[in-house]
C-alpha cells in the first residue's frame, strides 16, 4: 500500500507541476496582453481572464505543491505505515494538492479573494470565492492530518 501511495503522489506531483508550467504561460499571456508564439512573429491580442497576481499564484503555488507531493511520495517509503495510514496520507496530500489548485485558480475571480465563504473586508462573497475557499480549507485540514500521521509513525530502521 505504501508503494502505491508513493507512486500516486509522485505522479500527481508531476501533474501539478505540469499545471504550474501551463500557468506560467497564462501568466506571460496576461502580462503581455495576448498570445505570443515567440520567436514566431505571431501575436494575438487577448485579455486573458484573471489577474497577473492570480496567474503568478497558480504558477508558483502549483510548482511548490507539486514538489510537496513528490517529496512526500518519496519519503512516505521511509515510514512504517498500516494500509489505512497510507491511504490517509495518499488522499490527504491529493486533496491538498488539487484543493490548492482550486484556490489559486478561483481566488483571482472571487471578490473576497476566496479567503472566506462569504463577505469579508476584501469584498463580497460569490461563487468563485466559495469555489476557492472550500477546497482549500479542506485541503489544509487534510494536510495537517497527513503531517500528524507521519509524525506519529515510526521510521523504518536501516536493517529493514
Amino acid at each position: 500500500m505504501v508503494e502505491r501511495t508513493s507512486a500516486v503522489l509522485i505522479k500527481n506531483g508531476l501533474a501539478g507541476m505540469l499545471v504550474a508550467l501551463i500557468g506560467g504561460f497564462m501568466l506571460t499571456f496576461k502580462m503581455i496582453g495576448g498570445l505570443s508564439f515567440s520567436p514566431i512573429p505571431i501575436f494575438i491580442e487577448y485579455d486573458l481572464p484573471g489577474t497577473v497576481a492570480g496567474w503568478r499564484a497558480v504558477h508558483l503555488g502549483m510548482l511548490l505543491n507539486g514538489i510537496m507531493a513528490i517529496v512526500l511520495g518519496m519519503v512516505v517509503r521511509l515510514f512504517v505505515l498500516r494500509a489505512g495510514q497510507a491511504s490517509t496520507v495518499r488522499w490527504g496530500v491529493l486533496i491538498a494538492l488539487w484543493g490548492n489548485f482550486c484556490f489559486y485558480l478561483f481566488s483571482m475571480f472571487g471578490y473576497n479573494h476566496g479567503l472566506t465563504m462569504g463577505t469579508n473586508r476584501l469584498g463580497e462573497g460569490n461563487w468563485a470565492g466559495a469555489a476557492a475557499f472550500l477546497p482549500a480549507v479542506v485541503g489544509a485540514v487534510t494536510l495537517i492530518v497527513v503531517v500528524i500521521v507521519l509524525l506519529r509513525s515510526p521510521i523504518k530502521s536501516a536493517s529493514n
